[in-house]
């Protein structure tokens, strides 16, 4: 039971092992004993993926959005508005939810970086809709009262919701058996997963088609920003997280007891995000390189992970059948020069400063 903010009788740095939830309480944040490399690496990828939402000029975008074929805005409305309330959840559940539960130094860093981000991701989306939309009030009332939007993060909202209860009952002291504890905080983590590694990378793939037809390459250059800490980092969290615990004999059990549930989870995942392609293609939208059938098998394409990493069947896609999707993946593929447009191509703090004090280099004058 959390108890204290700072744990005196903590002995788990002794051994130099840290459980990532439900260890003893922590004590000192210690990057001495890390018991977790890969976490602190992708921590350390985040703080360089780091950008600002309003580096960029929205204007011509703002053009766009008053110029481009209705159809084009209404796909890039509707998932610009998804977008954000995913974000939006996203940005206020993963510290706070799981903080209750996290006893590894690694771990809580590199959430609580990520949370940080989610609120930049949001803090994006609203941005593009003050800047874009002459009317922003109308994103407000179709996110709210849209049950395409607001209905496809159903299947998670659950896990969420019972993790959100359990942590608050884990601090109060009510009665929480360890075991009930750790199936709703791994239950959330696979919640979690799904939304990062899958349900963002379908909405990603209708925003890159409309960008790719040259409308709205500003919002695109910070969407891409947004996928790339989402795919790279985000997910590869949430997937270490869950293949360590399943090499553990709790996360072995957690998986038997609950593995029919977390099926059904990824099962009606999968089955919102194939309504959401029915949804954005129906009422006369459209797009070049981009429909129905080839978005669902984009789903499909990124569910097989998903299923994977908790050991489940699922259909083999060893192409990917959304070959622009490679493009908006790496930074470095869409170039421009820096007088046409601004550019978000970049890393920070990746200088290292590795010359030592002894070291000696050898010159001759010119």
């Amino acid at each position: 039971i959390r108890r204290s903010m700072f744990n005196n009788d903590n002995t788990e740095w002794k051994e130099g092992k840290y459980s990532l939830f439900l260890g003893q309480e922590p004590a000192l944040y210690d990057s001495i004993n890390v018991t977790h490399p890969k976490l602190f690496d992708l921590y350390k990828r985040q703080k360089a993926m780091d950008w600002s939402e309003d580096e960029l000029s929205l204007e011509q975008s703002r053009i766009d959005m008053q110029s481009c074929p209705e159809e084009i805005k209404d796909i890039m409305v509707k998932n610009l508005s998804l977008q954000w309330e995913a974000d939006s959840i996203a940005s206020r559940a993963i510290a706070p939810l799981f903080a209750p539960f996290i006893t590894n130094s690694e771990l809580w860093a590199a959430w609580l970086k990520v949370s940080e981000i989610e609120v930049l991701h949001a803090l994006t989306y609203s941005e593009i809709v003050r800047q874009c939309i002459p009317k922003p009030e109308i994103i407000f009332t179709q996110i709210m009262e849209n049950e395409e939007i607001t209905g496809r993060l159903k299947p998670i909202s659950k896990a969420f919701k019972e993790l959100r209860i359990e942590g608050a009952k884990h601090i109060l002291g009510d009665d929480c058996t360890e075991d009930y504890s750790y199936s709703r905080i791994m239950n959330a983590v696979v919640a979690l997963y799904c939304l990062e590694r899958l349900q963002f990378q379908a909405s990603f793939a209708a925003t890159f088609a409309v960008v790719d037809q040259g409308w709205f390459m500003a919002i695109g250059k910070l969407v891409q920003k947004i996928a790339q800490d989402e795919r790279f980092i985000h997910a590869e969290i949430d997937e270490y997280v869950i293949k360590h615990e399943l090499s553990t004999p709790r996360g072995k059990a957690w998986l038997t007891t609950e593995g029919h549930l977390l099926k059904e989870m990824l099962d009606a995942v999968v089955q919102a995000e194939y309504r959401w392609a029915e949804y954005l293609f129906s009422e006369g939208r459209k797009v070049v390189g981009l429909n129905e059938a080839s978005l669902k098998e984009w789903v499909d394409y990124n569910a097989q992970d998903v299923y994977s990493t908790l050991g489940f069947e699922f259909k083999k896609i060893k192409t990917n059948p959304l070959k622009f999707m490679d493009n908006w993946f790496d930074l470095n593929k869409n170039q421009n020069a820096q007088q046409e447009a601004d550019s978000a191509n970049y890393l920070l703090n990746i200088i290292v400063n590795d010359i030592r004090e002894d070291d000696i280099f050898e010159y001759e004058r010119v």
